[in-house]
């Protein structure tokens, strides 16, 4: 075997290494200076020299693969683009695009071999090979997610992308920016081999003998031709697009420039004007307001991962136990065994609630399978991860013990004593509450120390964010090991003081409470949701009351009430609720109506008017209700950073929007703030003191800040 590296970077190392084996070219993909291929303006000029080595070589193939452990291509790091000019911009996505372009038109056949994170310029990469060919591995993951920092792909992708998928397929993958598994990839015909990690290069070594037998012509299906023909036809493309886009702008229509961009990248036919506007929108929307506080949040949510990751260098966790089962425990146990591979034993003490826990683990293993993100014989291995039982067996095993029981102070202190007893004083003890003082639940442990708080999330298989509540006497040995677990885990943590609602509940339920205030004040629920959804919330307050169940958020209320007053205060109309057993999707009874197999939601449930005593009158105008609700938000932000909960106002930015679904493309809550101005807000909040009352009143840090504007 061969081996040469080509065009060193700045500290002697090369992105990219050709290796030779039987005339066969391997270009491995390595960036040294990280744990992850993230790709910087120099590739360009890096890979085009190892082509031209490929051509001279007279090479009769080539395979594209990862030296990263789980990672093919994360992206491109758009940090290398802020110093540039809008032409500089635009040549360099001329420059990508002809890469490509070069890439695609070896006359060798080229297989891009995929294990780990394929995104954004590294989809674009394999997209520009002749095949694609990725590990059966839930580590496998691909997406175009650059409309999530308000750009679009640049060099070539979304033509190569359509042309491959379908419009349909292409489309919903690009104004989406979502990730999709290996088997939904290859599902959509993206992956054309799917093979085990130990056998990818191997593999690919052996398709490309196919490949060299093979014209290329012969191995498009006469459907893809046929497709093609037809998605050239304007009215048909046009008519498509449109019905893809409203699905997608219509939740958010202030977020809608680079939609707008790729909806008439998309439109265009021909290949040398889709590629002009490609780079055209690149250089334009790198420097729109939304690509900066999009990219900015982005930036946060790395430092973040990244910073807490530093925090957590500790012995890996072994086994797990869950105390307290439920939607919740069923939650936590499946992400502690489906994406941190650990053992799980779930205790109730209720056999009932047990068996519903673990049924609810298999449906959530099952959703990944019938996902293409899992594979059937990876769920059963998964599935023998997690038990449960009325009680432990045989010795203790967990080194880490999560309990998840009713927001009961009393409980959750015997909870904790009886496990620390059982378990062993050196286990970490993480209390799940949502209100609750984590110092007061720790006073009855044996080992205060070993005692820490989280706050998941529900649905907590989906949420990203998990606060971390540390209290005073919690050691440091403790932290690491808490934000390592919530790491494995794969959730972004969020350290918080021990106060309660700590940050995204004390910003999340004031906004809440006052949506159904608007509701009681004669204004329909769909109206109410639909215009926070036209504010950029992907969820309107009142569905998302239902996800969490009303009875949840009333039974959080009493002890946010004692401790912040009247902003916390229960509408008394909502006990009526409460006695119609309303708990929304839990049991299909809520704010609005949901099919009895499926659970989908439907439409508002009328029967809530009559159950509340109200007719609806609609006197407000949709900005009206906004700023209500948005109104209560900002302001709890604003007492949230005047009372030190949370760190800094950047991870405050990702938390609102990760865990209270503040609009992404506004940047975050204290982004917005500062956008709007501190003197404006004030003004406001004091107009709403008049008109509806004192929960309104402004915090004091607030009130400084709009001083200082004037």
């Amino acid at each position: 075997m061969q081996q040469e590296e080509l065009q060193h970077n700045d500290e002697g190392q090369s992105l990219f290494t050709l290796e030779v084996q039987d005339k066969i070219g391997i270009i491995r993909i390595n960036r040294y200076d990280r744990d992850f291929n993230l790709f910087g303006c120099d590739f360009i000029g890096q890979l085009r020299s190892l082509l031209g080595a490929v051509l001279h070589r007279q090479l009769q193939g080539l395979v594209f693969i990862s030296a990263k452990p789980n990672n093919f291509i994360r992206g491109f790091d758009l940090s290398e683009l802020e110093n540039k000019t809008p032409q500089q911009i635009r040549d360099f996505a001329i420059d990508a695009q002809a890469l490509m372009r070069e890439i695609e038109c070896l006359r060798v056949p080229v297989v891009a071999a995929i294990h780990g994170d394929c995104y954004g310029i590294g989809l674009e990469l394999a997209l520009a090979c002749s095949v694609r060919i990725a590990t059966d591995s839930a580590s496998t993951v691909f997406a175009m997610p650059q409309i999530r920092s308000g750009i679009l792909p640049f060099a070539g992708g979304t033509r190569r992308l359509s042309a491959l998928l379908g419009l349909k397929e292409a489309a919903q993958l690009l104004f989406s920016g979502n990730k999709i598994g290996c088997r939904h990839a290859q599902q959509l015909g993206l992956v054309e081999v799917l093979t085990s990690e130990n056998l990818l290069l191997q593999t690919a070594l052996a398709h490309l003998a196919q490949l060299r037998r093979a014209p290329s012509a012969a191995r498009i299906s006469p459907w893809k031709k046929l497709r093609g023909r037809a998605e050239s036809r304007a009215f048909i493309r046009n008519s498509l697009l449109e019905r893809i886009h409203n699905r997608y702008s219509s939740v958010a229509f202030d977020n809608s420039p680079a939609r707008e961009s790729l909806l008439a990248l998309l439109k265009a036919t021909e290949a040398k004007a889709a590629l002009a506007a490609e780079a055209n929108a690149l250089s334009q929307l790198f420097f729109s307001e939304q690509s900066q506080v999009l990219r900015r949040l982005e930036q946060t949510t790395r430092s973040m991962k990244s910073h807490y990751r530093a925090r957590s260098e500790v012995q890996d966790i072994k086994s797990v136990a869950v105390l307290g089962s439920g939607f919740l425990g069923a939650g936590i146990a499946y992400l502690s065994a489906y994406r941190a591979g650990l053992p799980v034993r779930i205790k109730d003490i209720h056999l009932n609630e047990i068996r519903k826990a673990l049924h609810q683990t298999s449906l959530l293993l099952h959703k990944a399978v019938d996902k293409g993100e899992l594979a059937p014989g990876r769920m059963l291995q998964i599935m023998q991860l997690i038990s449960g039982g009325e009680r432990f067996i045989g010795k203790p095993g967990a080194d880490f013990v999560i309990e998840a029981v009713y927001e009961n102070l009393a409980l959750k202190q015997q909870m904790v004593s009886e496990g620390m007893k059982y378990f062993g004083d050196n286990i970490v003890y993480a209390t799940n509450t949502s209100t609750l003082s984590v110092k007061e639940i720790a006073e009855s442990a044996p080992n205060p120390a070993n005692v820490i708080g989280f706050h998941y999330f529900s649905p907590v298989a989906e949420r990203k964010m998990l606060e971390i509540i540390p209290h005073e006497q919690t050691s440091e040995h403790t932290l690491a090991k808490a934000i390592h677990f919530a790491v494995q885990q794969g959730k972004i943590p969020l350290l918080v003081a021990d106060k309660p609602g700590f940050f995204v509940n004390r910003i999340l339920t004031p906004y809440l409470l006052e949506a159904i205030r608007c509701v009681i004040d004669g204004e329909a629920i769909e109206f109410v949701d639909r215009s926070l959804q036209e504010f950029g919330f992907s969820l309107g307050p009142l569905a998302m009351i239902d996800d969490m169940g009303l009875d949840v958020l009333v039974q959080s209320l009493p002890n946010l009430e004692a401790c912040f007053g009247s902003r916390f205060a229960l509408p008394e109309r909502v006990r009526y609720l409460i006695e119609n057993d309303r708990k929304g999707t839990k049991n299909k009874r809520g704010f609005y109506l949901y099919h009895s197999d499926s659970g989908e939601r439907s439409m508002e449930d009328g029967s809530i008017y009559h159950t509340l005593e109200i007719v609806t009158s609609n006197n407000l105008e949709a900005e009206e209700i906004v700023r209500r609700c948005i109104l209560m938000m900002i302001n709890e932000a604003c007492y949230c950073w005047q009372e030190a909960i949370i760190a800094s106002r950047e991870e405050g930015n990702v938390a609102s929007v990760l865990g209270a679904f503040f609009p992404d493309f506004r940047g975050g809550i204290y982004a917005y703030i500062d956008k709007v101005g501190a003197k404006n807000i004030v003004a406001e909040l004091q107009d709403h003191v008049r008109r509806y009352g004192e929960r309104f009143s402004p915090c004091s840090w607030l009130l400084e800040l709009a001083r200082q504007e004037s």
